[in-house]
């Protein structure tokens, strides 16, 4: 359903800091899965991400959703189909408005705008049930401002935001990692519980390897703008990290020293 095909990304070319930072990926995801993405810091994960939102226009390749050709669609264009969620937990929420109408706005993402702004009974009624599926007590708090809630509850909102109207992708860019441990753990397992619940595919971007051996039916490995690495199945299930350690060692003729994947 979604399809990347030889897609190039230079950055500042013919310059002296030009930077390839795709260098011809392809990668093909069938409906419903749910993909982690790792690799070291400037590996092409984050543009990967970007190239598939459409917030830069690829060099050459194509990006297909559904069979579509959707390579030169702006990002506001792809916004229908795609929902992400951003590594600051300020960036998917509008912290001067309240909750209750950043979830309306996220509803109403990709449709017409009209005169009619008005929050419904019944819209503000499921909002509130799925607030309550946070265990954050934001139910009870909908006409709060967003500006007021900590990182790890406007990171919640944000996945919640994501995912409502049930994207054909959702992105997700290190979500967790400006957040505390044990709030970076609440917002994992709601991930994973939202994801298999709604059957959502999803590309998932994290420097944690447990995380990325634990979550998801697939992990990709990339390097020098391409993927180097793809395991599924059973064989992903039964990677450790020092497999994953080695393996990046085999496949791009270096250790992981300096970098920040051995965080994990």
């Amino acid at each position: 359903m979604l399809k990347l095909s030889h897609v190039k990304k230079t950055f500042n070319r013919g310059t002296v800091t030009e930077k390839r930072a795709l260098t011809g990926v392809d990668l093909e995801l069938a409906d419903g899965d749910f993909v982690t993405i790792i690799g070291g810091n400037g590996a092409g994960k984050s543009t990967l991400l970007n190239m598939i939102a459409g917030v830069y226009p690829i060099d050459s390749g194509t990006v297909e959703l559904d069979g579509q050709d959707i390579s030169r669609l702006s990002e506001p264009a792809r916004a229908k189909y795609l929902g992400r969620v951003f590594q600051d937990p300020m960036r998917g929420t509008a912290a001067d408005m309240q909750i209750d109408e950043n979830l309306a706005l996220a509803r109403r993402r990709g449709q017409r705008r009209t005169l009619r702004w008005g929050i419904t009974k019944d819209e503000r009624s499921e909002y509130r049930e799925l607030l309550k599926m946070l265990d954050l007590g934001l139910e009870d708090r909908m006409s709060a401002k967003v500006g007021l809630l900590s990182g790890g509850q406007r990171q919640a909102l944000t996945l919640l935001m994501a995912t409502l109207t049930n994207p054909r992708v959702l992105l997700l860019d290190e979500h967790t990692a400006a957040l505390d441990p044990k709030t970076a753990a609440k917002v994992l397992a709601l991930t994973e519980q939202i994801v298999a619940e709604r059957k959502l595919t999803t590309l998932m971007v994290t420097h944690n390897m447990n995380d990325a051996i634990r979550m998801g039916n697939r992990l990709i490995m990339m390097g020098d703008g391409h993927v180097i690495y793809d395991v599924a199945g059973e064989e992903k299930k039964n990677l450790t990290v020092p497999d994953l350690l080695k393996k990046f060692e085999e496949v791009s003729g270096g250790a992981l020293a300096n970098d920040r994947m051995l965080l994990s």
